[in-house]
């Protein structure tokens, strides 16, 4: 079995490429159809496969320093004997060019075969149509002449989604589709898998990114056919608010919502008495804030009720993992992409701060699916999610509420001249009530305690 060495891929078309099969790569120019097929050769190459990469149009220079900005270096592995590139001038006939392609695959047992482009060839034969059918009928047989795989990149020209490449798209195991657009102003990937045999494919298109240093990565939106079950039961940390919700698991999905100016800051020693005393690692994602400024605003939130020391440092050190994200460099799926990339298997759970930013960005309908698809495959992953945000109007309110297992609102109350907040609590199952500001303020005095508790035990 060969592989891509695009993980996503890896995973989800598992079983396309393996001895005698046949890939075709195509896509507009510009959409990464070159640096994918070097990326299939680099790969298996670095395995033990040998690789014979054949370009019309590619210089090879130009090809091998553009994979090196990607760490593929051509030139190492071409020193050593495991990959060949060879240029074909486009003025060659194509009857010499076939018989120069059998010798050198006959000669060098590889077992990757890239030919870029296709459409090089088959144009050299446009008006002959004999020989258009004889040519294809070749690229049909060349799998079994190499015993590997064969990569066939086609060029697919700007507002066409036709490839007419006649009976090699019969005969193909896989078709990949490289599309890209503008979007808001921010170049979005596509990649259409319009076959792919022995792949049990549910999802057609999926979002990708071509980045520095790691080259093509592509988003396998998690589409899960069951809603995730519940995860283990956790500590709710405080009396009050175990008297309103009696429980909480892991896998859950909390909304925490408030004024977009009035945003409370006391929301914080509750968020982090959930995660510290059940012992959580927790991911945090800002959309407002870098790491340093999230930190102040922990620190701020402790203050507000008489706690002030190292202890709160020594909390985040061992429990949160700080990061930060632009929504508006991404688009909907790739901001999913991005998201589900930081979480890791020791994160027991994950708080997005911000989420107004994002669902202002991205359209309703598409954001709600790809939504509800990350939070169904973390609740899988048991990974206890916390979704902070805004309400900048109602819509959006409702539509985080709706995918929530437990929403807690910080409703503004004005007493004399001063505003405190009374807290709306509900959770699946039971009735909405609310936790005055003397009922919340009692629950994170509890919390703290237990907290310099928990700090002076370990």
């Amino acid at each position: 079995m060969y592989i891509f060495g695009v993980a996503g891929l890896d995973k989800y078309l598992n079983n396309v490429l393996k001895p005698s099969s046949m890939v075709v790569v195509a896509g507009h120019p510009g959409s990464g159809k070159t640096t994918l097929a070097s990326t299939i050769c680099y790969s298996n190459a670095l395995r033990g496969h040998r690789c014979l990469y054949i370009s019309f149009q590619e210089d090879r220079e130009k090809l091998f320093n553009n994979m090196k900005s990607f760490d593929m270096d051509f030139y190492k592995l071409e020193s050593q004997g495991i990959i060949k590139y060879v240029q074909f001038p486009l003025y060659f006939a194509v009857d010499d060019v076939v018989k120069e392609i059998n010798s050198l695959v006959l000669d060098g047992g590889y077992r990757i075969v890239v030919v870029d482009s296709v459409n090089a060839l088959l144009e050299m034969v446009k008006d002959d149509a004999s020989k258009r059918a004889w040519l294809q009928n070749y690229f049909y047989g060349l799998p079994k002449l190499v015993n590997g795989a064969c990569i066939l990149v086609a060029e697919l020209p700007y507002g066409l989604e036709k490839l007419k490449l006649g009976a090699i798209e019969f005969v193909s195991d896989a078709i990949l589709i490289l599309k890209h657009k503008v979007v808001n102003s921010i170049l979005t990937r596509k990649l259409e898998i319009r076959k792919a045999r022995f792949a049990p494919i549910n999802v057609a298109e999926v979002p990708f990114t071509i980045r520095e240093n790691s080259g093509v990565e592509v988003y396998i939106p998690p589409l899960l056919e069951e809603v995730g079950p519940e995860g283990p039961e956790l500590d709710v940390i405080c009396k009050p608010l175990k008297d309103v919700v009696n429980h909480i698991h892991k896998g859950m999905v909390m909304y925490i919502s408030y004024p977009p100016d009035a945003r409370p800051i006391e929301y914080v020693p509750l968020l982090l008495g959930i995660v510290a005393l059940n012992n959580l690692k927790t991911l945090v994602v800002s959309y407002h804030y870098p790491p340093e400024t999230v930190k102040s605003l922990i620190r701020k939130s402790f203050i507000s009720i008489g706690v002030e020391g190292d202890f709160v440092e020594k909390l985040i050190e061992r429990h949160l993992e700080l990061r930060s994200l632009n929504p508006y460099a991404y688009g909907t799926e790739d901001i999913a992409l991005k998201e589900l990339s930081m979480v890791k298997e020791e994160h027991d759970a994950v708080v997005f701060h911000g989420i107004e930013l994002v669902s202002s960005v991205t359209y309703r309908e598409k954001y709600l699916q790809t939504l509800y698809n990350q939070l169904n495959y973390l609740k899988h992953l048991h990974k206890l999610v916390v979704r902070l945000g805004s309400i900048i109007d109602e819509d959006t309110y409702r539509f985080h509420s709706a995918l929530a297992d437990m929403v807690i609102r910080f409703n503004p109350v004005q007493e004399g001249d001063k505003i405190h907040y009374d807290v709306y609590v509900w959770r699946r199952g039971s009735s909405p009530s609310i936790l005055r500001y003397s009922k919340f303020m009692e629950c994170c005095r509890e919390i703290t305690e237990k907290l310099k508790l928990k700090i002076i035990e370990n």
